[in-house]
C-alpha cells in the first residue's frame, strides 16, 4: 500500500528511475520516498509563479520610477544653476568692457569714444529690423560720445553734455552721413530657456541698464530704468519701420538722453525663472547688481533660500 501511495504522489518517477518504481514487489520505499521527495523539490523551483513575477515587475517598476525622478530633479537643478550661472557671468562682462574698452573700430569716426554700455531688456526688435521672437532676447551697445577734454560735471551731467548714445553718424565712400550702432554689439539669451524677471513673479524684466565711465575721473556708474518706459528701443528706430534715427536726430539728440529723466541709482535684481524646472524652495534666483557698482564684483548671486532673496517676496 505504501508503495502505491508513493508511486501515485510521484507520476513521473516511473519514467525516471525505473529501477526504483515502487510496486507490491518492491520493498525499498525508503529510497523511493527520498527520491520521490529530492526530484518533487527540483520541479516546484524550475520557475516563478505568476504572483511572484508580478510583484518583482511591480517593485522594479517602483524603483526604476524612483531613479528616473530623482535624475530629472538633479538635471532641472543643475540647468537652474547653470542658467544662473551664466547670466550672472555675462553681467560681470559687461562690467570687464566698460572697465577695459576696446577701439571703436578701424575706419570709424574717430570724433567718437566709448564711455561705456548699454544692455537693454525687452526690445522688440533685432539687429536687422526683424520683430524679436523670443521672451527674453538681451541686447548689448557700445555707449560713445564726444571726445571730452574738459569739464567735471556729474556722470549724468556729462551724459547729456557728450550727447551719449548707442547710435553714431558715420559717412559712406561717397562722403555722405549716415547713421549706424555704435562700436561693438551683441545679443545674449538665457540658458534653458530662463526668463528674466523682475522682483513682481511672472512678469519678464523690461527696462535699460548704462554702465558708463566718467570721461575725466573714469568713474564707472551704473544706472538703470525700470519698465517699457525704460526700454530704449534702439534697433527699431534705426530698421523698425517707424525708425527715426536719422542723420539730423543723431545730430541733435540722443536715444539715451531722451529717456535720461527716467534713469536712477539703486540696486537692481534680476530674478532668473526656469518655468517651474529646477525649483527649489526658491523657484527664482537673485541676481543682483548693488546700488552704485563700479565693477564686475557688484554682481552677485543671493542665497536661494536666504531672507535676502528679492525674488521670494
Amino acid at each position: 500500500v505504501r508503495a502505491c501511495v508513493l508511486y501515485t504522489q510521484c507520476p513521473w518517477f516511473e519514467s525516471k528511475y525505473p529501477d526504483h518504481f515502487c510496486t507490491k514487489n518492491h520493498q525499498n520505499t525508503d529510497l523511493g520516498r527520498r527520491l520521490c521527495y529530492n526530484e518533487t523539490m527540483k520541479h516546484k523551483h524550475d520557475g516563478f509563479t505568476l504572483i511572484e513575477v508580478s510583484l518583482f515587475i511591480a517593485v522594479s517598476g517602483l524603483v526604476l520610477m524612483s531613479v528616473i525622478g530623482m535624475a530629472s530633479v538633479a538635471i532641472s537643478q543643475q540647468r537652474f544653476n547653470d542658467a544662473t550661472q551664466n547670466f550672472a557671468e555675462f553681467l560681470r562682462r559687461v562690467y570687464s568692457e566698460v572697465e577695459n574698452p576696446q577701439s571703436i573700430g578701424s575706419g570709424r569716426s574717430q570724433d567718437y569714444v566709448i564711455y561705456g554700455k548699454l544692455v537693454t531688456f525687452g526690445e522688440s526688435y533685432d539687429f536687422s529690423g526683424a520683430e524679436v521672437l523670443e521672451q527674453q532676447k538681451i541686447f548689448v551697445y557700445d555707449v560713445v560720445g564726444k571726445d571730452a577734454t574738459t569739464g567735471t560735471g556729474t556722470t549724468l551731467g556729462m551724459i547729456e553734455w557728450l550727447n551719449m548714445d548707442a547710435i553714431m553718424i558715420q559717412k559712406d565712400i561717397d562722403d555722405e552721413p549716415f547713421v549706424e550702432r555704435a562700436g561693438m554689439i551683441e545679443s545674449y539669451t538665457p540658458r534653458w530657456a530662463a526668463v528674466i524677471d523682475s522682483t513682481a513673479n511672472g512678469v519678464p524684466f523690461e527696462g535699460s541698464l548704462l554702465i558708463v565711465r566718467h570721461p575725466r575721473s573714469g568713474k564707472i556708474t551704473t544706472l538703470v530704468a525700470k519698465g517699457s518706459d525704460g526700454v530704449i528701443e534702439v534697433n527699431k528706430e534705426l530698421d523698425g519701420e517707424d525708425g527715426r534715427a536719422d542723420v539730423a536726430f543723431a545730430e541733435s539728440s540722443s536715444l539715451i538722453v531722451e529717456k535720461l529723466d527716467s534713469f536712477s541709482s539703486e540696486q537692481i535684481d534680476f530674478c532668473v525663472n526656469m518655468n517651474g524646472y529646477g525649483n527649489t524652495s526658491g523657484s527664482r534666483r537673485d541676481v543682483r547688481i548693488l546700488k552704485n557698482a563700479r565693477d564686475a564684483s557688484g554682481v552677485l548671486i543671493v542665497e536661494l533660500d536666504g531672507e535676502e532673496n528679492a525674488c521670494n517676496s
